[in-house]
């Protein structure tokens, strides 16, 4: 499939769905004015995709599309590298959001190749198809919120990832699929019931019993973080939120979020009486 033609198809579906109430989730905190998010552009070159899609640049490097998660399914992946594997050889503009790569030696960044159509950011393009999710990964920070509008749309016109049920948010009540996908990355949906500020951790719990329903544990940074941009435990407290992470076994399914765009809030906010 010609680039120019996939890119146009890409930007289509960015703005088919059109405003809808997916649109009305928004993270608790803002990535985008964070001073951690000022790239350091420079050119290059896409080069080849490696087996877990990620991205040999001409200079060597090994680039990571940041702020998105590729599926592992061979399946889910494929249609993904056969797009980013269109552009080998295309010149690129890299933003690079890490000034050392991680431990597996790839640097997180945007890339933003021109194609037929014009700039193609293959990240956003991703995600806009349905053929990865956002996360933030390691990261304190998610650089593009507006990836989080792109994946909510793409997931309301069930295309890419979508189709099926395997990466569709799951309800913190359903402790036993939760069970199951413990070690692999989910989205959980549900309503706070309690929140508990220590020390070195907040923990978000969605069942009365903390130590076999779901928990959400969010380390000291990230909560001043969230704190910062004016939500409060109390304030959180009874909020219908969709988290997304790798689900962990703590007791209880677990899920530890180290970006505060990795937790939306999905309902209103519904004003005090004074």
């Amino acid at each position: 499939m010609r680039r120019g033609l996939v890119a146009v198809t890409f930007a289509t579906l960015g703005v088919a769905a059109g405003a809808s109430a997916a649109e009305e989730a928004a993270p608790v905190a803002g990535g985008a004015g964070s001073a951690l998010c000022a790239p350091r552009r420079f050119e290059d070159r896409i080069g080849t995709l490696t087996a877990r899609g990620e991205i040999t640049l001409a200079s060597g490097r090994l680039a990571k599309l940041a702020g998105i998660r590729m599926a592992v399914e061979p399946a889910a992946l494929e249609p993904a590298a056969e797009w980013l594997r269109s552009f080998e050889g295309s010149a690129v503009e890299v933003g690079a959001l890490a000034a050392e790569p991680d431990r597996w030696g790839r640097l997180s960044a945007t890339l933003v190749v021109t194609s037929d159509a014009g700039p193609v950011d293959l990240g956003r393009g991703l995600v806009a198809a349905g053929f990865a999710l956002v996360d933030a990964g390691e990261a304190d920070r998610l650089c593009q919120p507006e990836l989080l509008l792109r994946e909510a749309r793409a997931r309301e016109l069930r295309i890419g990832l979508w189709r099926g049920d395997r990466y569709m948010p799951i309800t913190a009540a359903e402790l036993e699929t939760l069970r199951q996908r413990v070690g692999q990355f989910a989205l959980v949906e549900g309503r706070i019931r309690s929140v508990g500020e220590r020390r070195q951790r907040t923990y978000l719990n969605f069942g009365p019993d903390w130590k076999a329903d779901f928990t959400i544990t969010i380390p000291q940074r990230t909560w001043r973080s969230i704190r910062e941009r004016g939500h409060s435990a109390e304030g959180l407290r009874g909020r219908r939120v969709r988290a997304r992470g790798l689900v962990e076994e703590w007791g209880g399914p677990a899920m530890t979020i180290m970006a505060p765009e990795m937790l939306e809030i999905l309902d209103e906010v519904i004003p005090r009486r004074r």
